[in-house]
């Protein structure tokens, strides 16, 4: 039925998502703005890191003082977060071990991000180079669909014949404008949204993936 499974990284194979965000609630409110963990979350879980920088230039109503600094002090947070406390999603190695058909990752990770969020997890086992596409490797970034679709043909395969797993709206936007079956785990959307992107299925856990055979 389906000729390769793409997956989202965040959320989806590692548990990074809630790093990411006390990564950027603290980078943020090194430039006094007033928001919770939860609302960072809420504001901007899976969009792209260039995104997310506009967002908060437009929440400040200027660009953000001295940008490098802010990059960089983000990316130390981060990265420590990571190297620390990141764990894979449970079950997702068992998922990866039996999956019989072709599978890659696509995700909003800068390169370096994804390299140290495989190599932590010990997931880089599972997808060589040429199977990890991430928004600076690609030049697009969800909730642009051409970023699935890219990757898709990269790996050769027809995006309307393979199925995506995504969790944040970005993604899922992206995967159901590009034309995939979607599937859902965890996700951030509420049902009204769900149903609105079509998402065929939606789990909680890894022992409920089941990949229909041909």
């Amino acid at each position: 039925m389906f000729e390769a499974v793409l997956f989202d990284c965040d959320g989806v194979l590692v548990d990074s998502e809630i790093l990411a965000t006390r990564a950027l609630h603290r980078s943020i409110q090194n430039l006094g703005m007033n928001y919770t963990e939860q609302q960072v979350a809420e504001t901007f879980t899976g969009h792209s890191f260039p995104d997310c920088i506009k967002m908060v230039e437009q929440r400040l109503g200027k660009p953000i003082p001295d940008l490098d600094q802010f990059k960089d002090d983000n990316r130390q947070f981060s990265e420590q977060l990571m190297k620390t406390e990141l764990k894979t999603m449970p079950g997702i190695e068992t998922v990866l071990t039996a999956l019989t058909h072709p599978y890659a990752l696509v995700t909003n990770s800068r390169t370096f991000e994804l390299q140290l969020k495989l190599s932590v997890t010990g997931l880089d086992q599972y997808f060589p180079e040429a199977r990890r596409f991430d928004s600076e490797k690609l030049a697009v970034a969800k909730p642009d669909p051409a970023i699935y679709r890219r990757a898709a043909e990269n790996i050769g395969a027809d995006i309307t014949r393979c199925l995506v797993v995504e969790d944040s709206v970005p993604g899922l936007t992206a995967a159901t404008k590009a034309g995939a079956t979607v599937w859902a785990y965890r996700p951030h959307a509420n049902p009204e949204q769900l149903e609105a992107f079509g998402v065929e299925r939606v789990f909680h856990d890894w022992s409920e993936f089941r990949v229909p055979q041909a």
